[in-house]
């Protein structure tokens, strides 16, 4: 294969390998065949294992998906995010809340003839089964959660994990382990808004287990509380596979980073942010959002992107008079900076991209805070034992761990310049091309040809956000965004 040849093997240098192995995990790397997102051998990267191509997360919240829409309606919605390169979309499999006629399906079925996680509907699941085959056919993964938790019992299904035994969610475990086990595109993903002072985490546990007994194929995520990491909210836990960060806004860019280097360790990704719709947010902070994520250490991709009124399909309680169709939101702008967003890393080595944590590659210009509000920060950080946090406009970058490339996300445009240490770029001729990306169009400018020695300043184009990329001259890399690897 095209991707083989230019990385046989997906090979790390020893000399300069990134965080995070095999040996650092929790549980051992599942071996999954013929799955459309896995973890690699070595549990650092994931793969599409049928084409042994690694894989970079571009998600979408389809949270009502399977329970709001009819066959035609869900054939919309996933023809329209394949062909933006979408390859992941969070689904609820059952759900009591956010959808018009909860617990039933467009169709009127019940997910459940008896309590909660008991007496399975067969009509019910047979229509999961065809979303779930439907995605595959477009190849996009399904993110699948047995049943939202919710911070409150009115929100989610919390007071019936509490009040079921653990037979109960065993056998409801064992029962999508067992029905899901050959399908090639999903994940289990487990909890949502979950309040660990609640007691759920036992009970999600015992769930996780259920599916891990007949299901040894999958992997298996879970969404812990705002703002946190699932590897906080579920600590001590081995049944993740995957660290499911749940951070929005301004605390991106240190909780992403200091979930990369955190141990125990799992590969992180950004779960769920704010939504494009939801809290006032500007198409500018859901670009910021994406590629803080992405650059501060959540290099598995951005699985955080969502759309108010698109993730209820305009049903349930979410639903708002006269706000638009959720048709009119498939091509929205926050849409379109996600596909952009899979298109650049897609076209370079994202698997090996390592945080510039400590600011070794942006020497300066990556925080936009003054003086004085830099040093409240710190004092603050310091005195929470907390990580430091930028400030709303900062920059952020990160290099693959074989110096073949360097990415600067800059979201004030030429209010700021950075400096770029264009030594951490590895060239057998020493020298390094530079392109500016633009995260709202997806068009690259080439900047130039530059010598990998000592540094340079860089300073956007315009007022617009913008992305550095500089690539090994002889590495011959094609446009950010042209093409895949």
């Amino acid at each position: 294969m095209l991707f083989a040849a230019h990385d046989a093997g997906f090979a790390t240098p020893l000399q300069d390998k990134a965080l995070g192995s095999s040996g650092d995990r929790a549980r051992p790397v599942l071996s999954a065949d013929g799955q459309f997102i896995t973890l690699d051998r070595t549990g650092r990267f994931l793969v599409n294992s049928t084409m042994n191509k690694p894989v970079f997360i571009t998600g979408d919240s389809a949270w009502s998906l399977i329970t709001q829409l009819d066959n035609s309606a869900v054939e919309l919605y996933l023809s329209d995010r394949a062909s933006r390169g979408f390859n992941y979309i969070w689904c609820a499999a059952a759900d009591n809340h956010y959808q018009s006629n909860a617990p039933r399906n467009f169709y009127g079925y019940s997910p459940f003839d008896g309590p909660d996680f008991t007496h399975e509907d067969g009509s019910y699941w047979e229509h999961v089964d065809d979303v779930i085959r439907r995605a595959g056919t477009h190849g996009i993964t399904v993110a699948l959660n047995p049943g939202f938790v919710g911070l409150s019992s009115s929100l989610g299904y919390l007071a019936s994990y509490l009040n079921s035994s653990d037979s109960v969610l065993t056998a409801y475990g064992a029962f999508l382990g067992d029905r899901y086990k050959r399908f090639p595109n999903v994940i289990w993903a487990l909890g949502g808004d979950v309040d660990s002072q609640t007691s759920v985490v036992p009970k999600l546990t015992v769930l996780a287990e259920g599916i891990r007994s007949r299901d040894h194929v999958h992997l298996i995520v879970a969404e812990g509380h705002p703002q946190s990491a699932a590897a906080d909210t579920f600590s001590g836990t081995t049944w993740m596979d995957l660290n499911w960060l749940y951070f929005h806004t301004t605390n991106v860019p240190g909780g992403a980073s200091a979930n990369y280097s955190r141990l125990p360790w799992l590969p992180p990704f950004e779960g769920e942010g704010w939504y494009e719709g939801d809290h006032s947010m500007t198409e500018l902070q859901l670009r910021e959002q994406a590629f803080w994520a992405v650059l501060s250490g959540a290099y598995l991709g951005n699985a955080g992107f969502g759309n108010d009124p698109l993730w209820y399909f305009n049903g349930g309680p979410e639903a708002r008079a006269g706000e638009p169709t959720w048709q009119s939101q498939l091509g929205s702008s926050g849409s379109l900076g996600q596909m952009y967003l899979g298109k650049l890393f897609r076209s370079r080595e994202h698997w090996k991209l390592v945080p510039d944590i400590d600011h070794t590659v942006m020497t300066s210009g990556y925080d936009s805070r003054d003086f004085f509000s830099s040093a409240w920060e710190l004092f603050r950080s310091a005195a929470r034992r907390e990580p430091y946090r930028l400030g709303s406009v900062s920059s952020v970058a990160a290099r693959t761990s074989d110096g073949q490339t360097i990415i600067a996300y800059v979201p004030n445009g030429y209010m700021s310049a950075i400096t770029v240490d264009l030594s951490k770029i590895t060239d057998p001729r020493a020298e390094a091309k530079g392109w500016w990306f633009s995260p709202r169009s997806g068009s690259s400018t080439l900047i130039g040809a530059f010598s990998t020695s000592g540094k340079r300043s860089f300073r956007p184009p315009d007022a617009s956000d913008w992305v550095l990329v500089l690539d090994s001259l002889s590495a011959n890399l094609a446009a950010p965004g042209a093409a895949d690897l």
